[in-house]
């Protein structure tokens, strides 16, 4: 070997050595950033888990919480039904009771809503063909401040009735009485219905 292959030789081992070493380092420094990615990596997916299941358990709450809530809208709304349901029941059983209590509920209500002075008392056909015949001095002695006459022409009313003073008209049609008062009696019915609240 001559003088210029020993140098070429060593020139040629030492860059290969050179090589093996910057690839050693290469190496070592894409191991170091790979084990560094896959750190960051399992940090960055746990991150992702545990805001996934986060959003998860938030979303079950918000489920919970839509569900209970229809629940409780649901109800109530069926209470509601079931109070205006009594409501209209005992209308009915006014407008359909026996002629004797009707009428008593009448005067009851006609001294309640009557005006001083001089009145006309209106009835539908059905309740003026069952009018008790001492009706007109039962609503004198019910009502002694004001001179009602019954008229008998018949309105169109379910029952109940309609008070006429001049140009003042009263109505006191069993509808009208309950529609007015459906707040208290609906306070009153769901009370008794649901006690609890």
């Amino acid at each position: 070997m001559t003088g210029l292959d020993a140098i070429l030789h060593e020139i040629t081992k030492e860059a290969e050595n050179s090589a093996a070493q910057i690839q050693k380092e290469a190496q070592e420094k894409v191991d170091a950033l790979l084990k560094e990615a896959e750190a960051k990596g399992s940090q960055q997916a746990e991150e992702v888990l545990k805001s996934g299941e986060l959003q998860a358990e938030d979303i079950r709450k918000r489920a919970h919480s839509a569900a209970a809530l229809d629940k409780r809208n649901g109800l109530l709304q069926k209470k509601q039904q079931l109070i205006a349901q009594v409501i209209d029941d005992a209308r009915a059983a006014l407008e359909n009771a026996e002629a004797a209590e009707y009428f008593g509920t009448l005067l009851k209500l006609i001294a309640r809503f009557a005006l001083p002075g001089s009145g006309e008392l209106f009835l539908n056909d059905k309740d003026l063909s069952r009018l008790p015949a001492d009706f007109p001095e039962a609503l004198k002695q019910a009502v002694p401040q004001s001179q009602i006459a019954v008229s008998q022409t018949p309105v169109s009313i379910e029952g109940g009735f309609l008070l006429r003073y001049g140009g003042i008209d009263i109505n006191g049609t069993f509808r009208a009485i309950f529609e007015s008062a459906f707040e208290e009696l609906r306070d009153a019915v769901g009370a008794i219905l649901f006690p609890e609240g």
